[in-house]
């Protein structure tokens, strides 16, 4: 049982590598394809791991970590789909042609603050986060938990590597976003103004 979730967890940690690694501009040079080209490429061995990792975590055998009951059922359900409308939410300020690398985003391209935006940098984080813990309330057994482990453990790194890449590209608005601007959880009480 525990040789399957080590295995699960390192599944987890070998697909937000590639996700970081792949996004590397050192790599992308160093591998000389078209921006457009590389990012489809990039989607699809992204997309490749992720089922390979999703499959591994639904096949193995994994005991509840906590039995079941209506009332987490429910609530687990509300925060998955709560995830899940954040996510969409989140998409309006993304073009979908480029994200996926069917379109070559602009040079010129603004920072893009409104909208969830204005409430946190990382609104598809946020979303992702609510998705694996209302599916671990959902479906608490130990293959979940794990899942929900392994992003919460990789998602420092990530916004570390992605937020590198947008001083670099927005500089001091982007600093200056940050400094006013929780990362992934909005804040409950208005930060005061000196």
């Amino acid at each position: 049982m525990w040789l399957d979730h080590t295995i699960l967890f390192l599944s987890w940690v070998l697909f937000y590598t590639l996700h970081s690694v792949l996004l590397l501009e050192k790599v992308k040079s160093k591998i000389g394809l078209k921006p457009k080209t590389y990012r489809i490429i990039y989607n699809l061995i992204s997309l490749v791991v992720l089922i390979a990792v999703l499959l591994i975590g639904a096949i193995i055998p994994s005991p509840l970590l906590i039995t079941p009951d209506p009332m987490l059922f429910y609530a687990g359900l509300m925060i998955t789909t709560m995830g899940i409308f954040i996510i969409k939410r989140a998409f309006r300020n993304y073009s979908t042609k480029v994200f996926f690398g069917f379109k070559r985003e602009e040079s010129n391209a603004q920072l893009k603050t409104e909208g969830l935006q204005s409430k946190v940098r990382h609104p598809l984080y946020s979303g992702t986060i609510l998705v694996f813990l209302g599916y671990f309330i959902y479906n608490p057994l130990l293959s979940s938990f794990v899942t929900l482990t392994a992003l919460l453990v990789y998602l420092p790194v990530g916004i570390r590597l992605e937020e590198r890449k947008l001083v670099k590209r927005f500089g001091q608005e982007y600093i200056e976003y940050k400094q006013n601007v929780p990362s992934i959880f909005p804040r409950i009480l208005a930060k005061s103004k000196r």
